[in-house]
């Protein structure tokens, strides 16, 4: 019954960031940071729940990120985005890494690729997450000008 409420959870997570998407509806979860100009939001979902729920959206993060390795478990997805009165706006002009850290402490730090995302573009990239527990993700936000913002998540995986 608690797997059942952690997954319910998670997709609700997952689904609020796909329906912040849209105009009228935006859902904060509990993966999302506020920053003086803008909000990041993390989603992560495993490969296998991509592939058998959404088959659509896997071919298309497998065309923007390559395959995943045989190692990869997971993706992890980044919006970066803000409210302009009753509109939501995502930003794309920035450059976006992601370092995750295992339970086990061991970490992986990628590059994360853009790709269109109904209304505006996201970031996102394929992570070995195999054990579960409580994972560090740190967000690396590059601007223009060459500035570096970072930003800590906890996500437990059960």
């Amino acid at each position: 019954m608690v797997r059942l409420v952690a997954l319910v959870a998670f997709l609700l997570g997952i689904l609020g960031l796909s329906l912040a998407q849209e105009e009228d509806v935006l859902i904060k979860t509990p993966l999302t940071k506020k920053l003086p100009d803008m909000n990041v939001s993390l989603g992560i979902i495993s490969i296998e729940e991509l592939k058998r729920s959404f088959p659509r959206a896997y071919s298309l993060l497998e065309k923007h990120h390559g395959s995943p390795t045989k190692y990869d478990t997971h993706h992890l997805a980044v919006a970066l985005w803000r409210e302009e009165g009753d509109r939501v706006t995502y930003l794309s002009n920035y450059r976006v890494e992601a370092e995750v850290r295992s339970p086990l402490l061991r970490a992986q730090r990628k590059d994360l690729h853009k790709y269109p995302h109904q209304h505006g573009d996201n970031f996102g990239g394929w992570f070995q997450m195999a054990e579960k527990g409580l994972y560090s993700v740190n967000v690396y936000i590059r601007d223009e000008k060459g500035k570096v913002r970072k930003l800590n998540f906890d996500y437990l995986l059960q």
